[in-house]
């Protein structure tokens, strides 16, 4: 069976037309016109493929925020979501890492999601297992 190209590979490459808003050495934001939760929702990823953010590039992840912001402000926004799904179970359905910046104009319009703020998870292994991690790679 023949692996698909990447979506979002084929708009850096400027083999599918998409509503750039802007485009930098490293970066692409388009207008997300396929399934936008709200006006001004954007999409902002990487040239370089990479499947999730952590497999980007150090310079690509920090440009992605900076034009972020950027846009965020461009648009005023006070209120968003800055929202990466990494994996089929998180939710990717596009497997090129991009994040959606999603204006909150209203109740109805944007992001909506709840926290479960019972859900009794003990976080201490994790931790450990995190620190442990982390010092481990100093």
């Amino acid at each position: 069976m023949r692996e698909q190209p990447c979506l979002l590979c084929l708009v850096a490459q400027g083999k599918i037309q998409a509503q750039k808003v802007f485009e930098g050495d490293r970066t692409i934001a388009v207008m997300n016109t396929r399934e936008p939760q709200a006006r001004g929702h954007v999409v902002i990823f990487p040239k370089h493929h990479a499947t999730a953010l952590h497999e980007m590039d150090s310079q690509d992840l920090g440009e992605v925020a900076v034009v972020a912001r950027t846009i965020a402000n461009a648009q005023g926004l006070e209120n968003y979501n800055l929202l990466h799904n990494a994996g089929a179970l998180a939710g990717q359905t596009v497997f090129h890492a991009h994040f959606h910046l999603i204006p909150k104009w209203s109740e109805q319009e944007g992001l909506r999601c709840s926290w479960k703020t019972d859900a009794g998870f003990d976080q201490q292994e994790s931790y450990l297992k995190i620190r442990e991690a982390l010092n481990a790679a100093r």
